[in-house]
Order: structure tokens, then sequence, then C-alpha cells
């Protein structure tokens, strides 16, 4: 049955709606992360970081690892990608190339994005298209933090962006967060601010100091 124009009408200034709320948010996160991994000195690559067993290296190669993907999984194509990026052998500054050439590619794809109405398929599951971008956007925050405490840089962020990721990510607690790609959550008060209360979700402690 065909929709009323009406109808057809308000679905599409939905749809454009939820990609005006998401993008500024999703550039945001980038932004993050994008300067917390320039600020990475060379000797810094190896330091721990709040992820267990996790490096500095491995952290970032993570996050382009996810970056990397989202072109793919926006286009409906099969993603051929692993969980860390093949980037082992990269020296610092050729792994920030990497990032920006992942990023830049990953705002491209989402920016020209229009299909917010039709599921995609993500990790083989069909899933809203808004869903998978506030996970990026949540991955992108929690782990410019964790890049943030590795190397002793500044962790505080915009508040909006703060604000967004945290409403998202407690909507979505059942979906995102019991998947095994976090630690178990961390409880904490209830006046706590929205980074605390972020980041206690992924299982972290905004006071994380290396051993």
């Amino acid at each position: 049955m065909r929709e009323r124009e009406p109808d057809l009408k308000h679905k599409q200034q939905s749809v454009r709606l939820i990609g005006m709320m998401l993008l500024p948010i999703y550039r945001s996160a980038v932004r993050q992360f994008d300067i917390r991994v320039r600020a990475v000195r060379p000797e810094q690559w190896a330091l721990s970081t709040p992820d267990d067993g996790w490096d500095v290296h491995r952290l970032v190669r993570h996050v382009i690892a996810g970056q990397a993907l989202v072109p793919a999984v926006l286009a409906g194509e099969p993603a051929q990608g692993s969980f860390v990026h093949d980037s082992a052998d990269l020296t610092g500054p050729e792994l920030v190339e990497e990032w920006a050439r992942a990023s830049t590619a990953a705002v491209a794809a989402l920016t020209a994005f229009d299909s917010w109405d039709q599921p995609i398929s993500v990790a083989g599951a069909a899933a809203p298209p808004a869903d998978y971008g506030w996970r990026l956007v949540n991955e992108l925050t929690v782990h410019a933090w964790d890049l943030a405490r590795a190397i002793n840089a500044a962790d505080e962020f915009p508040n909006d962006l703060l604000a967004h990721t945290l409403e998202q990510a407690k909507k979505s607690s059942d979906t995102w967060l019991a998947s095994g790609r976090y630690a178990p959550s961390i409880p904490v008060p209830g006046c706590t601010d929205d980074l605390t209360e972020l980041l206690a979700l992924t299982g972290r402690n905004r006071w994380w100091r290396r051993a």
C-alpha cells in the first residue's frame, strides 16, 4: 500500500532530523580523539591504558579499525576487518596518518548517508543506522578519554558531546554494553557528572592512574 503524502513527508523529515542530531556530535567525537592522538609523543606509544592489556599503540589501532569499517557498513557491503586494525608495524606518525585517512572517510560516509530509515548490517545483525552511529560516538569518546589518561593529556570534553553520548549509552546499555566490548559497569552515586557516569557504564574509573 502506497504511503500517503503527509505521512511520507513526516517520515522524511524525521529521517533528516536523525542525521542532523547525530552528525555534529559524531564530528565532535572524532575531533576529541584526533586532538589526543596527535598529542602522543614518540615515547608514549608503549604506555599502558585504562583498557586492560592494551598499550597506546594497540588502542589507536582498535579505533582506526572501527572507523575504517564505516563506509562499507553504511554502503551495505560486507565489512572486511578485524577488532584491531592490521597496522602493528606502523610507527607513531604513520599510525596518525592512518587514523586521519580512516576518520576522514568515515565522516564523509556518514555525512552523505541518507537512508536512516533502513536497517544496516552491523557485525552480522540488522541494526538501525542511528544506533550504529551512536555506538561509534560512544567508542570514540570513551577511547579519547582512555588515550588522554594514558598520555596524561586533558580529559575534559564538550558538555553536549557528553550529554548526548551518555543519554544514548543509557538507552542502549542492554545491547551495547552487554556485548562484551566493555568491562562490567561500575556503580556510581546519582549525582555523578556525565563523564564519570559514562565511563562507569563502560567499566572505567574516572580517576584511573597507571600502576
